[in-house]
């Protein structure tokens, strides 16, 4: 988000499965002007909503209990940090929600994976700009066996590509 967001203007964005809405509050503090962060868990969104106000940002974030289909419009910036399996599931209604200059950040698979992600992406019409990975460790082995997560920042194809250098 934070390669995206150095690179261009970006008014709305969208977090989808928002959780504490760490990602849609940090996209407000870095200069977007409005967010939506959804969830389908009542107690994320309780958990969004005093973060946005210890934040002060609660103006600026409209909160949803629902799932992905339950918005419409489409944002600057589509943000997701799922677990393969919704993600995978949800990617077509991600696309929906991104605008035509639209940026997407994709989070919460691992390396293990990423072919997976590349193949649903370029069915999609989504390229991959910036791929981000990260060895980490928590309590136990992790089911895949792979400790590398991995994040991609993708844009449609077509549309006028992210260059890290933009300012």
């Amino acid at each position: 988000m934070l390669q995206d967001l150095k690179g261009r203007r970006c008014r709305t964005l969208v977090d989808v499965g928002c959780g504490s809405g760490i990602l849609a509050l940090a996209g407000l503090k870095l200069g977007v002007d409005r967010a939506v962060a959804i969830d389908i868990s009542t107690q994320a969104s309780v958990t969004s909503r005093v973060n946005a106000e210890l934040n002060h940002l609660k103006d600026r974030l409209l909160l949803v209990r629902g799932s992905a289909e339950a918005i419409t419009g489409r944002f600057d910036l589509v943000l997701a940090n799922l677990s393969m399996p919704i993600l995978r599931d949800k990617m077509a209604e991600l696309v929906r929600l991104s605008g035509d200059e639209a940026s997407l950040v994709l989070s919460g698979f691992q390396d293990v994976d990423k072919t997976l992600v590349e193949e649903e992406m370029g069915r999609l019409g989504l390229t991959a700009q910036y791929w981000l990975s990260e060895d980490l460790t928590f309590f136990a082995v992790p089911p895949s066996g792979s400790f590398t997560w991995m994040a991609v920042l993708a844009r449609r194809v077509g549309s006028k590509q992210f260059r890290p250098t933009d300012s």
